[in-house]
C-alpha cells in the first residue's frame, strides 16, 4: 500500500511507495505516464538491477508504446521512441560522469518529449536542473521502494496529482 509523505519544506514534494513485483513497478510507471504532458525530465536513480528499466517499460506503455521495445540502453546509451509524444530513454551507466553537451544530451533533456535518464546521478550539474527524481531501491527479495521527489513546482505538481489519483 502506498505511503505518501510531503517534506516540511513546501518546495519539496515527496511520495514513497512499495512494489512487490515487476508488474507493480511497471504499473507505477504507467500511472506516472498518465499525468505527463511532454517536456518532463525524469531522473532515475538506483542500484544495478533495482528496476529502473522495468519502471521505464511501464512509463512507455502509458505513453502508447510497446513495452517490449524498451531495452536497457546500456550499450546504445540513448533510445528514441515515438508514442503519445517522444520518449528518450537515456542510460549513463557506462559513463563515470556526463555533461549536458555529452552525446547531445541537452537536446533530449530539454525537449517536448519525456526524457527518462537512468543513472541520473552521473549527470554533472543535474542538481541545478528541474526534474522529477525516481529513486528505486531494494526493500526485500521481491520488494522495491520507489521514492518520487521534486524541488520545482512543475514536477512537484505531478507528484501531487500522483498522490491524489493513485495513493
Amino acid at each position: 500500500m502506498p505511503n505518501a509523505a510531503a517534506d516540511s519544506d513546501a518546495t519539496v514534494v515527496t511520495m514513497v511507495i512499495e512494489t512487490r513485483s515487476p508488474h507493480e513497478t511497471k504499473l507505477w510507471g504507467r500511472r506516472l505516464a498518465s499525468l505527463l504532458k511532454g517536456g518532463e525530465l525524469l531522473g532515475l536513480i538506483g542500484d544495478l538491477g533495482a528496476g529502473k528499466t522495468v519502471f521505464i517499460k511501464g512509463l512507455a506503455s502509458g505513453l502508447s508504446l510497446r513495452e517490449e521495445d524498451i531495452l536497457s540502453p546500456t550499450f546504445t546509451m540513448i533510445q528514441e521512441h515515438h508514442g503519445r509524444f517522444p520518449l528518450y530513454h537515456i542510460d549513463l551507466y557506462r559513463l563515470e560522469e556526463a555533461t549536458l553537451d555529452d552525446l547531445g544530451l541537452r537536446e533530449y533533456l530539454f525537449s517536448e518529449g519525456v526524457a527518462a535518464v537512468e543513472w541520473f546521478e552521473r549527470l554533472r550539474g543535474s542538481a541545478d536542473m528541474e526534474f522529477l527524481s525516481v529513486r528505486i531501491s531494494y526493500a526485500g527479495a521481491n520488494l522495491r521502494r520507489i521514492e518520487f521527489s521534486a524541488l520545482d513546482s512543475r514536477h512537484a505538481q505531478i507528484i501531487s496529482k500522483l498522490k491524489r489519483s493513485f495513493a
